[in-house]
């Protein structure tokens, strides 16, 4: 009975109340009273304010307030103070996590955690936190949730605040920007700002939309892009002692993660792409415009595995066409700047060029393929997948320690400044492994270094021998020289791929006779009846044709970094090698590099023997 005389004072109220403005937005008050044991916000009722309006402002059913609040069921006055309920504590205690309001996302606080890093991870100020968390200090407890409001909930909160007054309308059947300018003020860019559905959907009969209340549209403020203040890394270094994190897996994460591929897909030339008959058509190889397709094709097919998991994403790909300009102008849109996580854009000089909006909106960024290291600042979370020479030089060690016994190791190189940089990263590479350098020998191939290690080498021992040299032409010399004496003297020859795999004149049979051992990036078991057998079945029935390179690529990265952001969220970076490994060409593990900068440190090592490439790790 009461819940029905609740409902028809409910029921009046807002008829009363009804215009062409709909209801008036309600401004939440942060003002909390303590009364009895619980927790009450302080709210003071505004013109057009109904019970109904309240409530859903805060969350709580209308019953919840009225039997909070002596009399409100007779109706609201104008200045009438009247206590809400907080229905939920924000800074809860639990195993469950909470189902986060629209506009927030909840963050669980794990093992080592600090407010410090919650709020350089999601970006948000101290009193942001303290507005949607009732009484949370830097004394946060394990296992505590805490409510976030994305970046998309800060600027609004901060374009809602420039206006005196604001209600909601909705949008009549001839209304267009030209006549809701003339009803309320507003411009289309005003509009928009206050609307972000208008940019999305256009003006449409039905929707409800944001606008200054009537007597107050001469003071409507001009239009200013919004942008957030960031959090420095300083306020982490400075209040931070411990940063080994316990990684617990979210288990319900509700967030919208927006994420960004630039990819140069050369959509300007895609009339050369012509069908009209047989003799116009080309291999695929031959079309600029396919360059680079097979990752999408990868990095969607990924994302698509994640959705049917429970990740919540909104994807943005955008053709760089790999011109400068046309990233620089990705840059500026406003759905590049709300990325949480953006992958690209594949070119060096273009990776370069994103790095300060990066900084500036708080985008973690994959790159792809840049073979040189790209600094970045202690704002910008940016990941190198591509590992480096003193990572391909330590697994090479590594293997040789782990594996092989009863070795001596010889040294080549041409005494040229890049060739001396490799052989310090392998001299401390084969350091770090336990290797004892009185088994190592360096030659100098000017001087009489291939003479010299021939008549050294051991038939009682296995001779690995490291080639540094970087020219074709003595390659494959020594390569030659060497398998004479293999039959008699067991060899094997080491390298990395990424200086001997652009030559073409290297013969195979030599590379299979010395057991060539590199350590590569990139490497896909074909046989693999686990992983690459299945993903290659549904990569053909979905795009009727075989996968290269850049498709297992493209799913693997993806792969990687989306779902440790699904299942860690933003802290993820301490927590992604935990996850169990679902890529086909290589196992990342990303490890820090210094401020804001993370590399992979993993590659493959394969070797070949009898004509076939194994791995070996």
């Amino acid at each position: 009975m009461n819940f029905i005389k609740i409902l028809l004072v409910f029921l009046i109220i807002t008829l009363v109340n009804q215009n062409n403005y709909a209801q008036v937005v309600i401004s939440k008050s942060t003002e909390i009273v303590k009364v009895d044991g619980k927790n009450f916000y302080i709210h003071r009722v505004s013109k057009g304010e109904t019970l109904y309006s309240i409530s859903k402002a805060y969350g709580v059913k209308v019953d919840e307030i009225v039997k909070n609040n002596e009399g409100i069921e007779n109706g609201l006055n104008i200045g009438q103070v009247i206590r809400i309920p907080m229905s939920k504590p924000f800074s809860q205690i639990g195993t469950d996590e909470p189902i986060a309001p629209e506009g927030f996302v909840y963050h669980k606080v794990v093992k080592g955690e600090t407010l410090y890093r919650i709020m350089y991870n999601y970006q948000v100020s101290l009193d942001d936190l303290k507005k949607y968390n009732d009484g949370i200090t830097a004394n946060i407890q394990l296992g505590q949730w805490i409510l976030i409001p994305t970046k998309e909930k800060l600027k609004q909160e901060i374009i809602e605040s420039k206006y005196d007054s604001l209600v909601i309308y909705k949008v009549k059947k001839r209304d267009n920007y030209y006549r809701l300018e003339k009803k309320f003020g507003l411009n289309q860019q005003q509009l928009e700002q206050l609307n972000p559905i208008l940019k999305e959907n256009g003006i449409q009969k039905g929707i409800e939309i944001l606008v200054p209340y009537k007597n107050s549209i001469e003071s409507v403020p001009e239009y200013k892009a919004v942008e957030l203040d960031s959090i420095p890394f300083n306020l982490v270094k400075n209040n931070e002692l411990d940063t080994n994190y316990n990684c617990e897996k979210i288990k319900y994460n509700q967030h919208v993660y927006k994420i960004g591929l630039m990819i140069p897909l050369y959509s300007n030339f895609d009339k050369e792409i012509r069908v009209e008959n047989d003799y116009l058509i080309k291999e695929v190889d031959e079309y600029i415009s396919f360059r680079f397709i097979e990752f999408y094709q990868g990095f969607k097919m990924a994302i698509d595995s994640l959705v049917q998991l429970g990740f919540k994403t909104k994807v943005y790909v955008w053709d760089t066409k790999a011109d400068t300009n046309t990233v620089d102008s990705i840059c500026q849109l406003n759905s590049f700047k709300d990325l949480d996580f953006l992958f690209g854009p594949f070119y060096s000089a273009n990776v370069k060029r994103i790095q300060k909006q990066a900084k500036e909106n708080s985008i973690k960024v994959v790159d792809l393929f840049s073979p040189v290291f790209i600094p970045a600042d202690s704002n910008t979370e940016f990941y190198i997948v591509k590992s480096n020479d003193e990572s391909k030089y330590f697994e090479l060690s590594k293997y040789i320690a782990d594996s092989l016994d009863n070795y001596k190791i010889s040294i080549i190189h041409n005494a040229n400044k890049k060739e001396l940089v490799r052989l310090r990263l392998l001299e401390k590479a084969l350091l770090l492994n336990g290797i004892d350098s009185n088994i190592v020998t360096i030659y100098n191939y000017k001087d009489s270094g291939m003479r010299d290690l021939k008549e050294d080498l051991d038939a009682e021992k296995n001779n690995i021998l490291f080639n540094l040299v970087d020219d074709e032409a003595r390659i494959s010399n020594f390569l030659r020289q060497l398998n004479i004496k293999v039959d008699k003297i067991p060899i094997m020859v080491m390298a990395l791929d990424k200086h001997w795999g652009k030559y073409k004149t290297i013969e195979l049979r030599y590379l299979s006779n010395l057991k060539y051992t590199s350590a590569i990036d990139y490497y896909v078991n074909k046989q693999d009846s686990s992983l690459v057998i299945p993903f290659e079945y549904k990569f053909y029935n979905k795009y009727k044709g075989m996968p290269g390179k850049l498709a297992y690529l493209g799913y693997d990265i993806t792969w990687h970094f989306a779902s440790a952001i699904y299942y860690y969220g933003s802290n993820f970076s301490s927590c992604s090698n935990m996850l169990p490994s679902k890529c086909m060409s290589n196992t990342f593990k990303i490890e820090s590099v210094r401020k804001g900068v993370f590399r992979n440190k993993t590659t493959n090592i394969i070797q070949y023997d009898n004509y076939q490439i194994n791995k070996k790790n």
